[in-house]
């Protein structure tokens, strides 16, 4: 009876050490991973308060040796970026109210209408999605040529109002995570397919549509391409060629850190969206998780 005891709890000392070792292999893996994914962020702000000759040092160093916090006010108003940062939120808030109405309505529309043809609908809008945007470029360059849309803003917010295709789908997938029990209930109260979309599911769906706002904010964030080809006047740039401009407006001087203009200018207009990102990351986790299961 000792003997069993003694190797019983020789057992659960040998499984708690167990458990140890691979906590401390986990959490070893997930700092390693965060100091691999953040020294990136940490460069580009340690090198935004650098001076001239910082960049100029060799061996190089990570950290500045004197902080020259004067390299974000300078980048500030070497160019207007409190235009660019207008006209991109104005740009992003267009084009997010677009693809959430668009995409909503028709993802509604594969998940809970019936119809003809629907099956070879949904598989033709995915098969899109296969296409590589830049084959698309020259066509649709030449079709907003001939509408007089070129140095506007239309080329830049009008697609979003027809939807895309990866959001559709993340739509449709949620949508079928819902109960038709709730349609059917809505439809008994007098209900129309409208009102129970609005009034019913909308609703249910903050996580999805808290996910597709999140990807459609930092992709027309970033969006440099678009802009460089549609718009010529620098009235209407976004803050993602306002960096270009300003690496052009600073490129003459010698005395001043260019660098570091640059890198200020890196690190505040990229705030935004790590703010966005941690606000909504729960949202953003959980609308990819519930989109992942499959319904009736």
């Amino acid at each position: 009876m000792t003997a069993a005891q003694a190797s019983s709890g020789g057992y659960f000392v040998s499984k708690r050490r167990k458990q140890r070792i691979r906590k401390l292999v986990t959490w070893a893996g997930l700092t390693i991973g965060f100091i691999w994914f953040m020294y990136p962020l940490l460069w580009t702000i340690a090198s935004s308060l650098k001076t001239y000759a910082d960049f100029n040092r060799i061996p190089p160093s990570v950290f500045p040796s004197e902080v020259r916090w004067q390299n974000y006010p300078d980048a500030w108003n070497r160019v207007p970026f409190g235009r660019f940062f207008i006209n991109t939120t104005i740009i992003t808030v267009v084009n997010i109210v677009g693809t959430l109405l668009s995409c909503t309505m028709v993802g509604y529309g594969f998940a809970r209408l019936q119809f003809r043809g629907k099956s070879q609908a949904f598989a033709l809008m995915l098969s899109t999605m296969m296409l590589p945007w830049w084959v698309t470029l020259i066509p649709t360059y030449i079709i907003f040529r001939q509408l007089g849309w070129i140095d506007t803003w239309l080329p830049l917010t009008v697609p979003a109002f027809f939807a895309s295709a990866s959001s559709v789908f993340l739509i449709r997938q949620f949508f079928l995570t819902l109960p038709r029990e709730l349609d059917e209930a809505a439809e008994l109260d007098g209900c129309s397919k409208l009102g129970i979309l609005w009034r019913v599911l909308l609703p249910l769906m903050k996580p999805v549509l808290a996910t597709i706002g999140i990807f459609t904010f930092i992709g027309n964030w970033n969006n440099y391409l678009q802009p460089l080809i549609y718009i010529h006047r620098w009235e209407l740039f976004p803050i993602s060629i306002g960096l270009q401009f300003l690496r052009q407006a600073v490129s003459a001087l010698v005395s001043e850190p260019i660098q570091g203009l640059v890198m200020a200018a890196t690190v505040f207009t990229s705030l935004p969206l790590i703010i966005i990102f941690f606000l909504g990351q729960n949202y953003f986790v959980r609308g990819i998780a519930l989109t992942g299961r499959t319904g009736t």
